[in-house]
């Protein structure tokens, strides 16, 4: 077990968090019994080491890294007293749980007393308006620690704290029957508070509960009640979704159907619910709860790094013979186990006309392996796409490309296939720098990496035909059936013009009838030649059209008296664009 904790010579509150988690993450080894004796021997007489008492009292042992007067006080909270936090958590689950590791180590009592007495030195708070967010944070780490069942077995150990502690317990369960729970900035804790009842005094918590039925509480899900999973619209439809979390210290398996998680080295990938607590009794029936999983407390890891507890249900039954699903592998799915086995497929991600899968197939006809998509799903990039270059194959216009060096949001699909017919695609489509020469990697799904190719420099913006839009347009009605066309060409449109096409249009909407040319160019205070460029690609997008009675009357197209308005069928769509 390596050893987590030390002090840098140089203030770097990113090597500060990383020493944090490090710690977090050996604590919970630890709570989980999941460490080995001389292990955890060597690194406890090195934390132990490493304890500084306060220099103005003495009975006091800390592990922050610097002297609190060299901090800022609302840095002390987060790197002097967390830290400490973690390490009396450590301290403590061991004296609980591994009693023959404690008699081989010198001094381990005084420094647990002297940790003790220092964790009280804020009374569990956090800086200022952020002391509800401090007090929830320690009291997560001490639940964690099991740091409640140690005060009952050792009273008198440090009376500050045992007093401490129960005071800090009694006071989250007034906040909750008093419906207190909301910060000083309007942020609610009710979740948090009730998931640290449930951890630290579960009969406290069911009696409350019996009298405040519309309380929520925190559910991780890892398996089939995941979003990407059809269970999760029966029972969890009308829970809040609080984002990806990671439980560690337990392995998942494969279980054919479904999964199960064991407690183990391993992490886990999951999401986080706010659950009626009136619907626990239903997802409890859905699990087999008490036969095939029992539901259990634990805690889990935020994307930024926030620790919450949080219900889960946790396999009964062996899994001897089922597979273990690596943390990279992770999320679980119906059918991992297949694809991991078969590790020649990826996601080819689509953004352009390929999103239409009738125009898809064509390029897999052009593979030496014909054989269809295994799988096909809804796609979001988290990039824009652009209109570039000049197809020979759509009327010379522009097509779809990835800019991967901005930020935004493009509707795709992505297409299971093999790396073989992954770079025969590549060949068709033009695998060189002023085509799809770049291939981007966008992390994976299911264990399978997601791969696209784009340009490898942006280069001037070229409207696309009708042709190549009417292709890309049926693909995303088709991928998105909830997308509405006007919807649908708003997006499409974002993409392919630029401010002056949208000046135009927005002029146009503006005005009660048609507008010429000229009347145009006048009031916009553009030149003709601008104006009728403009004028031209707006016509080829399908977006105006000239007025019947200017073309009766012979007037060109590019004439300064020809009149223009919006095409009726496009004006919603076109609306969307001012909003």
């Amino acid at each position: 077990m390596k050893y987590t904790f030390y002090r840098p010579n140089e203030l770097n509150t990113t090597e500060f968090d990383k020493i944090i988690s490090d710690m977090h993450d050996v604590l919970v080894r630890i709570s989980n019994g999941y460490a080995d004796g001389n292990e955890l021997k060597d690194y406890l007489e090195k934390l132990i080491r490493d304890q500084k008492c306060l220099q103005s009292n003495a009975e006091m042992g800390f592990w922050g890294f610097d002297e609190p007067e060299n901090m800022p006080s609302d840095a002390r909270v987060m790197y002097f007293y967390t830290p400490t936090y973690i390490a009396i958590g450590m301290l403590l689950n061991t004296k609980l749980n591994y009693p023959e590791t404690v008699k081989q180590i010198a001094g381990f009592d005084v420094a647990l007393k002297k940790g003790l007495l220092a964790s009280t030195g804020r009374g569990f708070q956090g800086h200022g308006y952020d002391y509800l967010d401090g007090l929830i944070k320690a009291l997560n780490i001490f639940v964690l620690a099991k740091a409640h069942i140690f005060v009952e077995l050792y009273p008198n150990y440090c009376q500050e704290f045992t007093r401490l502690l129960k005071e800090s317990l009694q006071y989250c369960e007034r906040l909750i029957k008093t419906n207190k729970t909301k910060g000083d900035w309007g942020e609610d804790y009710s979740i948090k508070l009730n998931c640290i009842l449930q951890a630290a005094a579960p009969q406290d918590y069911l009696k409350l509960m019996s009298e405040k039925k519309d309380q929520k509480v925190y559910l991780f899900v890892y398996g089939t009640l995941m979003s990407t999973n059809r269970s999760n619209r029966a029972y969890l439809d009308d829970a809040e979704y609080l984002g990806k979390f990671t439980l560690n210290g337990y392995e998942l398996y494969d279980l054919g159907s479904y999964p199960g998680i064991v407690e183990g080295n391993d992490k886990v990938k999951g999401e986080l619910y706010a659950v009626s607590i009136d619907k626990l009794d239903d997802i409890d029936r859905y699990e087999g709860e008490g036969f095939l999983y029992t539901r259990k407390m634990v805690q889990i890891l935020g994307e930024g790094n926030e620790k919450l507890n949080a219900y889960t249900y946790v396999y009964n039954k062996p899994v001897t013979g089922s597979m273990k699903i690596n943390y990279e592998n992770q999320p679980w799915y119906q059918g991992i186990a297949k694809a991991i086995n078969n590790s020649n497929l990826l996601w080819y991600a689509c953004y352009g006309s390929n999103i239409n899968k009738e125009r898809f197939m064509k390029y897999i006809e052009g593979c030496s392996d014909k054989t269809p998509p295994r799988d096909e799903r809804p796609f979001i990039f988290d990039y824009p796409i652009y209109f570039s270059n000049n197809s020979p194959s759509w009327d010379y216009k522009g097509v779809a490309f990835l800019d991967i060096n901005k930020k935004g949001k493009s509707f795709g699909k992505i297409y299971l296939i093999t790396k073989e017919q992954f770079e025969e695609i590549k060949l068709q489509e033009g695998s060189n720098r002023n085509w799809y020469g770049k291939t981007v990697c966008l992390g994976s799904l299911d264990g399978i990496p997601v791969k696209t190719i784009t340009k490898e420099e942006r280069t001037s913006d070229v409207i696309p035909s009708t042709r190549y839009i009417v292709v890309i347009k049926k693909g995303i009605r088709d991928t998105y059936p909830e997308m509405t066309l006007p919807d649908i060409d708003a997006y499409l449109m974002k993409s392919y013009l630029n401010e002056y096409h949208v000046s135009v249009l927005k002029h146009l909407r503006s005005q009660a009838h048609g507008v010429s040319v000229r009347k145009i160019a006048s009031d916009l205070n553009h030149n003709m030649s601008t104006i009728t460029n403009i004028i031209n690609d707006l016509i080829e997008c399908g977006l105006i059209k000239q007025d019947g009675r200017s073309v009766a009357s012979n007037i060109n197209w590019n004439d300064n008296e020809a009149i223009y308005y919006t095409v009726v069928d496009k004006r919603e769509a076109i609306d969307k664009l001012f909003l």
